[in-house]
């Protein structure tokens, strides 16, 4: 494995995961807790705006 660069570190801090399990966002390209238990391919922020406008569209 290599050695986490430095704004992996960073961002495993805030997000509260490994270094290893940080990636982007699939959406807006932040990074987030993408890979690993409890990871996931959309940040926050954009899996609520996806939550939001599937919530408003009945499927049919």
């Amino acid at each position: 494995m290599t050695t986490p660069a430095p704004a992996q570190r960073k961002a495993s801090v805030v997000l509260d995961c490994p270094p290893a399990h940080v990636g982007r966002c699939a959406r807006c390209h932040q990074p987030c807790h993408r890979y690993g238990f409890g990871g996931n391919p959309l940040c926050s922020t954009c899996r609520e705006t996806v939550e939001a406008a599937r919530q408003k569209k009945p499927l049919r």
